[in-house]
């Protein structure tokens, strides 16, 4: 479904900061002033290496964790704050997270209709239990697993089907927005096709949006609308996937994308990977700002950055 970009946002993210106070002295700089926006359908892929702040950005976002600095609005509501009972209901049911590791994030003493039917039951959204067994039966159809599958436990399942069982659970509370924090990397190469072209199908029925936490940067390509690249808790680039891709701006982006492995063993053997290291590349994250590049195409750096990687005299 085509995205349309004139429309409200779905969710604005605005300064984002998220420290997290180790001891006296010293406090870890999660996320550090990022700000991005996703619209309704649109699925925005966040891409960077291990411990650089994706999945905490996801988890501020619904709060499991308390932003330290920041605005977050979500389809109209100030979601950042002190939330009220009614913006907590909004919040919990319009908002879902798939988890990354689909075993952990499953109780092992429950059935899995009662795991899926656990949103349904706390915000009481049914009206007698045929009701409440039918919404059951029609989640996990649509993701591919049959009605008997209800009364079994988590460890009966493989990997894949215990993923789809974690976006069944998101999916049966109707979400406006999915994040979806590394939710295949823990599965094999065939079945994260699988899960992906499901969220995808999904998106296509429903119009959910998704914030698409990953370092698969192939996956991101092909299920990614938009992709920002985040590194050391400061979001350097973004834009759509097609900008991304074709034309890398900061150095950081290049390293990342001249990583990819070519499936042609001709381009692969001449394919050159480019180093980037933060401590010498002379570049301040704490310094930059937003340069346009072209249409959405977003970069953070300094005037006289910015004017070295696109050649361009400011």
């Amino acid at each position: 479904m085509a995205v349309d970009y004139s429309a409200k946002p779905l969710l604005t993210v605005d300064g984002l900061k998220q420290y997290f106070k180790v001891s006296k002295s010293f406090t870890v700089h999660a996320v550090e002033n990022v700000s991005f926006k996703i619209y309704p359908g649109e699925t925005y892929g966040l891409v960077g290496e291990s411990g650089s702040g994706k999945s905490t950005i996801g988890r501020s976002i619904i709060r499991l964790y308390d932003p330290t600095a920041g605005k977050i609005q979500f389809d109209g509501t100030e979601i950042s704050g002190k939330l009220s009972t009614h913006d907590n209901h909004i919040l919990r049911t319009q908002m879902q997270m798939i988890f990354q590791d689909p075993m952990a994030s499953l109780n092992p003493r429950k059935k899995i209709g009662d795991i899926i039917g656990e949103g349904l039951d706390i915000h009481h959204a049914y009206m007698n239990r045929a009701e409440r067994a039918e919404k059951i039966q029609d989640i996990l159809a649509k993701v591919g697993l049959a009605p008997e599958h209800a009364s079994r436990y988590p460890h009966q399942f493989s990997g894949g089907q215990r993923q789809r069982v974690g976006i069944a659970r998101a999916l049966i509370m109707n979400p406006k927005l999915i994040i979806a924090d590394e939710c295949i990397s823990a599965l094999d190469v065939s079945i994260q096709a699988q899960v992906v072209n499901l969220m995808k199908d999904i998106q296509q029925e429903t119009g959910t949006a998704y914030l698409f936490i990953a370092h698969d940067l192939s996956m991101v390509k092909y299920i990614s609308d938009r992709i920002g690249v985040l590194h050391l808790g400061h979001l350097l680039e973004t834009g759509t996937t097609e900008e991304i891709f074709s034309n890398p701006i900061h150095p950081y982006t290049r390293s990342l994308l001249s990583a990819i492995p070519a499936p042609n063993p001709i381009v692969e053997k001449q394919r050159v990977a480019e180093s980037y290291d933060y401590k010498t590349s002379g570049i301040d994250y704490n310094q930059g700002t937003d340069h346009l590049v072209s249409g959405s195409h977003y970069v953070k750096c300094t005037d006289e950055e910015f004017a070295k990687w696109t050649k361009r005299v400011i």
